[in-house]
Formats: structure tokens, C-alpha cells, sequence
């Protein structure tokens, strides 16, 4: 563990301690850099089928075009750059929590045409609040359900947003 050094007049105590996170090896950072390649390369591919159009006339895949093109180019460049890199933390329990998470929103991307916004949506929200997040029931079931209510009313009924719901 290392600490800050305190500036004048402040005593250690008032500053928080750092961990310092191990180190990981060449494999961590290929499969970081892989990770997000493999996915802009998936939006590469679904925007294609959204149709991209053109400057003048932009299709729907216009915009997950150019971000697809920007995460494969910085992905690429880190795998290129990991057998050099030196500055990676190694995988910890932190994963899980990363891969619930988007095991989660693809859960979400699944049921929202089936059944609409309103159930997936505090599902989610309770999922990564009470779960995830380790908050009290209460706690959990209050933001997920007005924090559902507010989306709903912003969203579908004050902008018309075209968004499969239930009500």
C-alpha cells in the first residue's frame, strides 16, 4: 500500500490510502484489448444492417458505424500495444460484477421487444441496484420503480418516443 503525501498543514489521515492493484500479464492485456474489438466489430456488422446511408442522408447505422470504427481502431492498437504494456491491472472479482452487468442489459435487449419497457426496465434497475449494487430492499424497489415511472412519462409520454411498452 502506498499513501499521498500530505500537503502542508493537512495531517495523512485526511487523505485516502491507494491500493495498489496487482499486476497483470500480456494475456490481460490481450483479452482486454479482444474484448472490445470482438464487440466493435459486432456493431460494425449491425450497422451495416441498420443502413448507413451517406453524409447527405444518413441511415440509422450511420452513428454505431463510426463508433464501431473508433473502438476497433483503439482495441487494435492496445493489442498491438500488450505484449509492451505495462500499466495492467490483473482480472479480480470485479469481472463478475462487469459480466452480470452485461449479461443483464442483453437479458434486457431480449425481453423489451417481447414485453415491453416497463417490466425489463425495473427488473434491471432492481437487478443492478439490489444485486449488484448491495442496497437494502426498500432502497432497491423505490428507484427502480420511480426511477421506471419518470423514463415512462419523459420518454414515451411527453416525446412520443416509439418504444414497445405495456400501458
Amino acid at each position: 500500500m502506498s499513501t499521498s503525501a500530505a500537503p502542508r498543514g493537512e495531517s495523512a489521515s485526511d487523505f485516502e490510502v491507494e491500493e495498489q492493484a496487482e499486476r497483470g500479464g500480456v494475456i490481460t492485456a490481450a483479452l482486454g484489448a479482444l474484448v472490445p474489438l470482438l464487440l466493435g466489430v459486432f456493431g460494425l456488422v449491425i450497422s451495416f444492417g441498420l443502413g448507413v446511408g451517406s453524409l447527405g442522408a444518413p441511415g440509422a447505422g450511420l452513428w454505431p458505424l463510426v463508433i464501431s470504427l473508433v473502438m476497433i481502431t483503439a482495441s487494435a492498437t492496445a493489442l498491438i500495444r500488450a505484449k509492451h504494456d505495462e500499466d495492467v491491472e490483473a482480472f479480480d472479482g470485479g469481472i463478475r460484477t462487469v459480466a452480470l452487468s452485461v449479461a443483464s442489459l442483453l437479458a434486457y435487449a431480449a425481453l423489451l421487444p417481447v414485453i415491453g419497457f416497463e417490466i425489463p426496465t425495473v427488473l434491471l434497475l432492481f437487478f443492478w441496484i439490489k444485486v449488484l449494487g448491495k442496497e437494502r430492499w426498500r432502497s432497491a424497489v423505490a428507484v427502480s420503480v420511480i426511477a421506471t415511472v419518470v423514463v415512462y412519462v419523459l420518454f414515451i409520454l411527453l416525446l412520443a418516443v416509439p418504444i414497445p411498452h405495456l400501458f
